[in-house]
């Protein structure tokens, strides 16, 4: 069985691939970016600069799990129109092959405060992509949602910088439940590998779907060391 990650370039993403292939676990790992990845990793990668390709380019090679860190921010994106087609159609456009072609697990990285029904752009776009990619019934969905992500080199705005700041000062604190409980990065990837892994060991007493919370990643990852 096989893995493949999308986002792996990315804080989270780079982290699913680190503890994927650290697991042995998986026979191969696979990655679709839109740029090269270093090239000592142990992995197959797909690079494509035309996202929109994606889809098609997803591997027929028995791979049962799929990890995505997928994402953007509507900075980033340069419109909520991009923001959406990034963040919630490429999201779901890429679930579908993976789904069609035997995938039975896969992790999303969404976000706290997701929500369908939200009034705030960001978190409605994130509720939605959790909706639809739970409704296309892999085996099994787990959901990660993790709160301010630490662990960035470098922040992408402002705001993201004023963010990073307040969450690594209360990290681990009494103070971060008022935060929304920040959490690294490599903390999110490591515990949604293990999750996937776990869930498919004990298929029948595994949920079919798993909304895993920032204070619970937080925990889990503390467990695991």
């Amino acid at each position: 069985m096989s893995a493949l990650i999308l986002g792996a370039t990315g804080l989270c993403g780079s982290s699913f691939l680190k503890n994927a292939v650290s697991s042995n676990q998986f026979a191969e790992v696979f990655t679709i970016s839109r740029r090269e990845l270093p090239p000592d990793l142990q992995v197959k990668q797909i690079v494509e600069a035309d996202s929109s390709k994606w889809a098609e380019l997803f591997p027929k090679d028995d791979v049962r799990y799929y990890f995505s860190a997928l994402g953007t921010t509507r900075a980033a994106a340069g419109s909520m129109e991009n923001f959406y087609k990034i963040d919630h159609d490429l999201n779901l456009e890429v679930a579908r092959a993976a789904k069609a072609n035997g995938c039975t697990t896969m992790v999303l990285v969404s976000s706290i405060g997701s929500n369908e029904r939200s009034m705030l752009p960001y978190f409605k776009v994130k509720g939605e992509v959790e909706r639809d990619i739970v409704a296309l019934d892999f085996d099994h969905t787990i959901i990660l949602r993790p709160g301010t992500l630490l662990g960035r080199k470098k922040s992408k705005g402002m705001l993201e910088g004023i963010g990073s700041w307040v969450g690594n000062a209360v990290y681990k604190t009494c103070l971060q439940s008022m935060a929304g409980y920040p959490v690294y990065g490599e903390d999110v990837g490591k515990v949604g590998v293990h999750l996937a892994l776990q869930a498919t060991a004990d298929d029948s007493k595994a949920p079919k779907v798993q909304i895993v919370s920032s204070s619970e990643i937080i925990e889990v990852a503390s467990k695991l060391g």
